[in-house]
């Protein structure tokens, strides 16, 4: 099996051929190829979870709530898998109570008018299914409405699989952490000070 890296899905997502699998990190990326090739694709994520041989970091139980990600909400089974990961790190899972398919959040995504790009590229999502989900607000608006949202959050610590859900978190006052650093971050780096 030969992996051949293409980078940035906008540009090279035509790379794509009924043949390949697009293996991706990004939730946009996903919805991208999905509405513009025959590609299969498959998550990192699920590709760890079955690596049985894989270093999983050892969180000892700790407690952290978990963001799913709302370009995502559809997609079952990569919200499955990113649970197991987190058993598999011995995290202790909160779920918020907009969970899976009922999740409406994506950080400063959907509080900005849809970009040029993702409205193009993913047309039938972004413009003619999800118009309605972008509410668009000032930078202050934003940080208050993270800030609300993560009033709900007992938990210091808030998993993302999703750069803009991280960054929303942060916004809020909570520690977002994408999955990505819950990986492969040393066990004796800030992520797990205080």
């Amino acid at each position: 099996m030969g992996i051949s890296p293409i980078g940035c899905c906008r540009p090279n997502h035509k790379k794509l051929s009924l043949e390949d699998t697009a293996l991706i990190v990004c939730n946009n990326c996903a919805a991208i190829i999905e509405e513009n090739t025959e590609a299969k694709i498959q998550f990192l994520w699920e590709m760890i979870d079955q690596d049985k041989n894989f270093p999983f970091p050892d969180y000892h139980g700790e407690k952290m709530t978990l963001q799913d990600c709302w370009i995502s909400f559809e997609k079952k089974h990569l919200q499955e898998t990113v649970r197991s990961l987190f058993r598999k790190m011995n995290i202790g899972i909160v779920e918020l109570e907009e969970n899976f398919e009922a999740t409406k959040f994506c950080g400063v995504n959907l509080l900005a008018p849809c970009t040029e790009s993702n409205a193009k590229l993913a047309h039938k999502r972004y413009v003619e299914q999800f118009s309605h989900m972008f509410t668009p607000m000032t930078p202050e608006e934003q940080v208050k409405h993270f800030q609300r949202h993560c009033e709900q959050i007992e938990t210091e610590k808030v998993a993302c699989y999703c750069k803009f859900c991280t960054d929303g978190i942060n916004m809020g006052g909570k520690k977002g952490i994408h999955l990505l650093e819950l990986l492969f971050m040393s066990q004796n780096h800030s992520l797990t000070e205080g």
